[in-house]
């Protein structure tokens, strides 16, 4: 039996989101809310604005792309139970730890002895090497590659096609960017480009 499954956020990400849950067997999509819908319907499924007294629903998927924005939204919504979805074609091994309300797109590679904390997107053809740990409300971007032993803090987003070289730690809400190559650590807040990746600025703490 199917349980029913509500999803906030009607942006581009959610609908990559859409799909994977329709991957799997333990959940159907009943209805999706937006604070600012621009659509009434999305692959099918209904889209409604988020009245002000939105009731805590039993099993909630968060398909925001933001990552402090979904922060936000568990917060709001802490008492529903957020489960985690894997899509069949993802490689991981048994010793892999996936935390609540994480999304795992199509072709992403988890090592041995990964560790992927709560409200995470792994997109598309990441590869996620032995031993990494990664903290809440992180993004990592498709054809990433994070190679072994290496930690990445809660609110962090690496971008399309970067690499991260072993046992280096990239700090909470750092940033970095599409196709950098990153060779030593990242401090909190940073922003790195480039081969080898350097630092170009700090953002304004944003946590959530």
């Amino acid at each position: 039996m199917k349980h029913e499954l509500i999803m906030y956020g009607a942006g581009g990400h959610s609908y990559a989101i859409v799909e994977l849950i329709r991957c799997q067997s333990h959940y159907v999509l009943k209805e999706i809310y937006d604070d600012t819908p621009k659509v009434s319907s999305l692959l099918g499924v209904p889209v409604h604005a988020t009245p002000k007294q939105f009731a805590t629903p039993n099993a909630l998927c968060i398909a925001i792309g933001d990552n402090a924005t979904r922060k936000d939204m568990a917060l709001r919504f802490h008492e529903a139970s957020f489960p985690a979805f894997v899509h069949p074609s993802v490689t991981q091994y048994p010793s892999v730890i996936i935390g609540n309300g994480t999304v795992v797109l199509p072709l992403v590679v988890l090592d041995a002895g990964v560790e992927i904390g709560d409200f995470c997107i792994l997109n598309n053809h990441a590869t996620i090497s032995h031993q990494v740990k990664i903290e809440n409300f992180v993004h990592v971007a498709i054809q990433a590659a994070i190679a072994g032993g290496v930690s990445i803090g809660e609110g962090a987003f690496i971008g399309a096609g970067s690499v991260i070289l072993p046992e280096l730690k990239i700090g909470k809400w750092a940033v970095v960017g599409a196709g950098a190559v990153v060779t030593k650590d990242v401090p909190d807040y940073a922003v790195v480009v480039g081969n080898p990746a350097k630092i170009i600025k700090f953002n304004e703490t944003n946590e959530g």
